[in-house]
């Protein structure tokens, strides 16, 4: 490329004449998917369609349909590839014919229904009952127009990964049952009634996804009048479609495997390795052992493996108790208070759907007030959540799902959602499990691996990610990082993690929410369940309390923390001015002044000084403290990035001061009006409401206590708040700085041509943009 020539030279005018010759050739009308949603009449909808996509070019072509780029040369192989983090995993890839064509039969959907299933007699028992594999997930993928992927995905352990053979012939065995074994025909009408309710009663989107989805699906080979349906519902059984994929489409000799892992030692895999074009990721391909093809053909010989039954949770009472209201109700009621718990109840009275959310929050002072206790809640989680999946996966199959989560704050959450019609005795089977749970030795053994190499990956995350979870730790009264979590892990045993999963319940603080498809007497149930189950004394009222460390004001912090990621180049720095809440108007300032810097931080430090692909800005409400946060991951260096956020910071002062008051009202107005939309659907309620309940506050209508407020500030108001807690001259404002750095040294090769390089630079001198020149021209 000629660097004197501000468009390239000869090979940059060759990149624009082939950018334009692809336009030429690609951009066409009638392969394009327009989707248009508002409130505006349709006639009024047409007219703004043809003023807007009139002008595109109809060059008459046809949606191309691609061909499975596969041949003899990729069936058959194994590839071994090498990962940053520590993760063992192994999928099977089958390509198969393009799906969407049989989208009334969905014969892949089908067959996945059994691969990945994960109750009794599945894929996933037998292979977790040898202690080989944590998740297996399985199904199709459309690659392209015209073909698409059959996958089967496990999550190894490391005895998994020594195994690996045995695990793929497991994996070929599953297949080898179905090919030998006449479905019977009630479970395919399971499966389609089961995808029926799926539709039928499918929750509200977001209008922005609704509209780019139905875009989408417009090029899809369905009926108009199936447009919406087509993806979900089946219409009828095609056995000889099935018997084509079982025969042909899966066929061991017709998919590859992929094998992943960070250490390939423990198979005696020691290379010599290739590298990958783009990324540089090392692999290996071979071919798979044909000992192991020619068992694959033959027929299963695991007599753990069997089809699943039939499911008893299937919805069968699909009622929904209307009731008539004039506004939906914003909170739910507190319904009764005991000694041992508090109830919360919500009758649905906007979306009227037979579905429904029951929660159960336990805070346990003795949950994480040490970080070996925290490590033993990650064993809770993972233990009991392992236990439960036989028995669960019905469940969720049927549209009932459920989480346990422990959280940074100390609280065990307990939450399912779905069809009210059996999720009472879902949620009593759950509180038994987790409450009487017997800690088997292998499998503390498998997941104190798991949690290991889980805690040690999570210090390769990205830096931006790495930033906020070191302020989060700094900010916290009590709270644990990696580097504690790991010091404890040899330290905990399985009856370290009996006695304390006991303690956990001796006493504590309980919540009990239920909103949806649920009556008063429901309710009561739900919390009577939850009494006699757990038996937990209540705690007082001043123990679990957490609390926010408080920055002194006018001090400033600075803590450094470096990659422990060789390979990461980017640094990051989150940038934090803390806030007291001294006052109802408070919180409404700072959520007004996070709407008004959101876009200009984006667009200065982003777009126009490219600091790094990843800019961000948000307000964070903390115990009795609020926060304005910058976070920005860069190759430049974290001072450079924190030097260039003090100068935007002191630019919008003056950008602030001087915004006009008709841009003030219509920005502030905007806010207003997104704090009070309609909420879509009840998951949306169901997890406002949660928020309010875990952070103690039980402030369930502040969202509309917030927009009055908002509505009555002034610009006044935004510089006064801006100049006391923002502005980087102000002397009571209270700052820590979180920088990442990464291990590599930067590169002094630059991305640009040195006549681009000086465009540039005027840009930058006609935006303000402090530069210094000198140094500029040296890196150019």
């Amino acid at each position: 490329m000629d660097e004197s020539q501000a468009d390239g030279g000869p090979v940059g005018r060759e990149t624009r004449r082939r950018l334009i010759e692809w336009w030429e050739r690609h951009y066409c009308a009638s392969i394009m998917g327009l989707s248009i949603l508002g409130r505006e009449s349709l006639d009024t909808l047409t007219t703004m369609a043809l003023e807007r996509f009139s002008s595109i070019p109809n060059r008459g072509l046809s949606l191309p349909v691609e061909s499975i780029p596969w041949g003899s040369e990729q069936q058959g192989n194994i590839l071994f590839a090498r990962t940053v983090m520590d993760v063992d995993t192994m999928e099977i890839s089958f390509p198969i014919g393009r799906q969407d064509i049989l989208y009334k039969h969905k014969p892949a959907t089908f067959l996945s229904h059994f691969i990945g299933h994960e109750g009794a007699g599945s894929l996933l028992s037998y292979l977790k009952n040898k202690g080989w594999v944590t998740q297996l997930w399985s199904g199709p993928q459309s690659s392209a127009r015209g073909f698409a992927f059959m996958k089967v995905n496990v999550k190894l352990t490391k005895t998994g990964l020594k195994e690996y053979k045995s695990v793929l012939e497991a994996m070929y065995s599953y297949l080898s049952l179905l090919r030998a074994t006449q479905i019977p025909a009630w479970n395919f009408e399971e499966f389609r009634s089961l995808q029926e309710i799926r539709f039928r009663f499918s929750q509200k989107q977001s209008p922005d996804s609704y509209v780019v989805r139905l875009s989408e699906l417009l090029s899809r080979p369905y009926p108009k009048e199936q447009i919406l349906s087509a993806q979900t519902k089946v219409w009828e059984q095609d056995d000889a479609l099935t018997r084509d994929l079982l025969e042909n489409g899966f066929a061991p000799r017709a998919g590859s495997v992929m094998l992943s892992s960070k250490d390939f030692s423990s198979i005696g895999l020691e290379g010599p390795w290739l590298n990958e074009k783009w990324y540089g990721t090392e692999y290996i391909i071979q071919r798979i052992d044909p000992a192991i093809l020619e068992k694959a053909a033959g027929p299963n010989t695991i007599s753990e493996l069997f089809l699943p039954p039939p499911n008893e949770f299937v919805p069968k009472d699909l009622h929904v108790d209307r009731i008539d209201v004039k506004e939906p109700t914003k909170r739910p009621n507190l319904l009764r208070r005991t000694e041992a718990s508090t109830l919360w109840h919500k009758k649905d009275d906007q979306f009227w759907l037979p579905k429904g959310y029951a929660g159960v929050f336990i805070h346990s002072p003795a949950a994480n007030c040490s970080a070996k206790n925290a490590l033993m809640m990650r064993f809770i989680e993972c233990l009991i959540t392992d236990a439960l999946t036989e028995y669960s996966y019905d469940a969720s199959l049927a549209g009932l799902d459920y989480s346990l989560s422990f959280g940074e704050d100390g609280i065990l959450s307990l939450q399912t959602s779905g069809y009210t019609d059996k999720m009472l005795v879902l949620l009593q089977h759950l509180l038994d499990k987790t409450k009487n749970h017997v800690i088997r030795q292998d499998r503390f053994d498998l997941y104190k691996e798991e949690i290991a190499q889980a805690i040690e990956n999570a210090k390769k995350r990205e830096p931006h990610f790495l930033a906020h979870d070191w302020m989060d730790h700094c900010l916290r009264d009590v709270g644990w990082n990696v580097f504690q979590l790991l010091e404890e892990i040899p330290h905990v045993t399985s009856q370290h993690v009996q006695e304390h999963l006991a303690e956990i319940f001796r006493k504590a603080r309980v919540s009990v929410l239920l909103t949806g498809n649920f009556t008063e007497e429901d309710a009561l149930k739900a919390q009577d369940l939850v009494e006699s189950q757990l038996g937990t004394r209540p705690i007082l009222p001043t123990e679990a309390i957490s609390r926010t460390m408080l920055l002194p004001r006018g001090k400033e912090y600075l803590h450094n923390e470096t990659l422990t990621n060789p390979k990461e180049t980017n640094n990051a720095v989150e940038y934090y001015l803390q806030i007291p809440q001294d006052s109802e108007i408070s919180q409404a300032k700072l959520l007004l002044l996070a709407h008004l810097v959101n876009e200009p931080t984006f667009s200065i430090l982003r777009t126009r000084e490219q600091l790094g692909y990843i800019v961000s800005s948000y307000s964070w409400v903390q115990v009795s403290v609020m926060a304005m946060v910058f976070r920005i991951q860069s190759e430049k260096p974290t001072l450079y990035v924190e030097n260039r956020i003090e100068a935007f910071l002191k630019d919008f002062k003056q950008t602030l001061t001087t915004m006009e008051r008709t841009e003030f009202e219509s920005q502030r107005q905007g806010l207003v009006n997104r704090l009070l939309e309609k909420l879509d659907n009840l998951d949306q309620e169901s997890n406002r409401f949660v928020s309010k309940i875990l952070d103690g506050t039980y402030d369930f209508t502040l969202r509309e206590k917030n927009a009055r407020r908002i509505e009555k500030l002034t610009l006044e108001d935004m510089v006064e708040f801006y100049n006391k807690y923002v502005d980087p001259e102000s002397t009571s404002r209270a700052k820590l700085s979180m920088h990442i750095h990464s291990q590599s040294k930067p590169s002094t090769n630059s991305n640009f041509s040195v006549a681009a390089s000086k465009i540039y630079l005027e840009d930058l001198k006609e935006a303000q943009v402090p530069v210094d020149e000198a140094q500029y021209t040296t890196l150019s």
